[in-house]
């Protein structure tokens, strides 16, 4: 009985050593698989699981699905009336799959070392009127900016316009934001101010660079 007892033990040990060489070898193979990938230009999964489908829509059939945290090489890109963006994968071992990314709202995956700007950077602001104490308390806290890549910035005008009717100032925050490749968008949001912003920080609301 002892030795059988220890035969088992020691197939045990051989099992559990034969499983870590496994585990030890797949974390390598994983690992230079996405230094592979991050060379390219290559997307990361955001949300816990993303469909992988056969054309790029939303009704087409769902070949796989990726999970938060994966990187994949893009090989092609569209852009449809669907309200996605929509980038062809290479997956690790079943070919390739197109995946989607909202236009707006909350992103599916993030895009890195991109060969081709794909999307048009956006901003979003919750409320009509930013309240600040003065201009030197302008932050962007408040915006919700999108883009395909995390390679975007953020720049700021106050327009400024008087209502003859009320003979009171009035005040709009023009914010552009501007992408890596030079795509850009514009949205104004009133800004009321405690402190009035002298004129030379201002501009004209009938300037050109206000509209």
């Amino acid at each position: 009985m002892k030795k059988i007892f220890t035969l088992f033990l020691i197939v045990i040990a051989f099992w559990l050593a034969f499983l870590g060489i496994k585990t030890i070898k797949h974390n390598i193979d994983n690992k230079k698989y996405e230094e592979k990938v991050k060379k390219g230009w290559y997307l990361e999964v955001l949300v816990d699981e993303l469909n992988v489908r056969d054309e790029a829509n939303q009704h087409s059939k769902i070949l796989d699905t990726v999970k938060k945290g994966e990187v994949f090489t893009i090989e092609d890109y569209e852009v449809n009336n669907t309200g996605n963006y929509w980038y062809k994968i290479k997956l690790k071992n079943t070919g390739t799959g197109w995946v989607a990314n909202p236009k707006k709202g909350t992103k599916y995956v993030e895009t890195y070392n991109g060969k081709i700007d794909v999307a048009t950077p956006t901003i979003k602001f919750n409320d009509n009127v930013y309240n600040v104490i003065s201009i030197k308390d302008i932050n962007y806290k408040h915006l919700t900016a999108w883009d395909d890549s995390d390679e975007y910035e953020i720049t700021h005008i106050i327009c400024h316009e008087v209502d003859e009717q009320k003979n009171i100032d009035q005040y709009w925050i023009k914010y552009t934001i501007t992408d890596g490749s030079g795509k850009s968008s514009s949205k104004k949001q009133k800004i009321v101010f405690e402190k009035l912003p002298s004129e030379d920080k201002v501009i004209d609301f009938e300037d050109e660079r206000c509209a």
